[in-house]
């Protein structure tokens, strides 16, 4: 197991990733994303205050995952799917579970349950020697896990 240096900022290889349970390995690059739809309330012909106030509305959420291609795992692979070709097979949503290991021994674990995949590309690049692929997933609930001390 990796060292955790004893410092405030969390560092990357502190991360584990796991779907279904299994680590996915060779991330490049892990990225929950949050929005939420704003709107301005405006008063007619009110000419001091502009905006009368802003109401929030649902969040959306969407994780983006990139990873390098390995020869005997693709991104359907490694996403528990065996040798699926195309996302419209996936009859099935799965669960991502994000664990961040402090120096201290704590734990930080987020899970991200019932997921889709909305988007999955690859780039192959000529000058590169890797091959990278990137998976867009649309989580439907997003829950705190109980974390260690």
């Amino acid at each position: 197991m990796t060292r955790i240096p004893n410092t405030q900022s969390a560092v990357s290889y502190a991360y584990t990733i796991k779907i279904n349970g299994v680590a996915v390995g060779t991330l490049q690059g892990f990225n929950p994303t949050s929005n939420r739809m704003l709107e301005r309330v405006r008063e007619i012909m009110n000419e001091e205050d502009d905006i009368f106030e802003i109401v929030p509305g649902r969040s959306e959420f969407s994780i983006t995952i990139d990873r390098l291609e390995t020869y005997d795992t693709a991104m359907m692979k490694a996403l528990g799917y065996g040798t699926l070709l195309t996302i419209d097979q996936i009859q099935t949503p799965f669960e991502i579970v994000e664990e961040l290991r402090g120096p201290l021994g704590q734990t930080r674990v987020i899970a991200y349950q019932k997921c889709w995949i909305q988007n999955i590309s690859k780039t192959v690049r000529e000058g590169t020697t890797t091959v990278s692929e990137t998976v867009t997933i649309w989580p439907e609930r997003i829950v705190p896990v109980n974390s260690g001390p």
